[in-house]
């Protein structure tokens, strides 16, 4: 299955909803602000959107406040001039239930298989919650994002939905048709912070050793 294909099933199944005139519960897992400016709101026109922040990965605790903060900005702003009822939920922080999913990753580089560890576990704990809470259905921002490979965030939460058989996965590709660019955009009407690292604190080691290096060349 392409990458396509996923936004594809997107559109088909937003057209079966939209028949069916039913607005079912969605569980969105959001990452931060800034991703989840354009999924939010599309899914917001057809769904009943709760958000879940759930992110233990991001580092340090201040960092992950922040990025909090931000989101919940952002969803009050949308709630505001759409008059709907976005709600946030977010998990207490634990960075180290994150450091001990990827021990013995701690020196993979940034895409490789600590990050595949990373997504897993965070797609999981979020549809868990959502199958718990009973929504319909469940899905994830991150494939808004050009860093995150789409494929492969669509390929975990099918994996998912196996566990977790009472929520149904809505696949998405939501960089597709513009959508970073349209959430960019979005980020900067409503003035969101936008990090500059992925959220862990090896991927804040690799960029700091980025801009060192950049400091060097200049």
């Amino acid at each position: 299955m392409t990458k396509e294909d996923f936004n594809l099933d997107f559109k088909e199944e937003i057209e079966k909803i939209k028949k069916s005139g039913e607005k079912h519960t969605l569980f969105l897992h959001a990452c931060c602000g800034p991703c989840l400016t354009y999924p939010l709101s599309v899914l917001v026109k057809y769904f009943k959107v709760t958000v879940g922040y759930i992110n233990p990965n991001i580092y340090p605790e201040e960092e992950h406040q922040k990025r909090l903060d931000n989101l919940i900005r952002f969803v009050d702003g949308l709630n505001q001039e759409n008059g709907t009822d976005v709600k946030v939920i977010s998990f207490p922080y634990d960075y180290e239930d994150y450091l001990k999913a990827v021990k013995g990753h701690e020196e993979d580089k940034e895409g490789g298989e600590r990050c595949t560890i990373c997504q897993t576990l965070r797609l999981e704990e979020s549809f868990k919650y959502a199958d718990d809470n009973h929504f319909d259905y469940f899905t994830t921002v991150m494939t808004v994002s050009s860093k995150k490979p789409s494929a492969l965030l669509n390929e975990i939460c099918l994996g998912l939905q196996k566990k977790y058989p009472s929520t149904k996965f809505l696949k998405s590709d939501f960089k597709k048709e513009d959508g970073q660019l349209k959430g960019i955009k979005l980020a900067k009407e409503f003035y969101l912070y936008r990090q500059n690292y992925c959220g862990c604190s090896f991927s804040l080691k690799a960029r700091r050793e980025y801009e060192e290096e950049k400091k060097k060349a200049s």
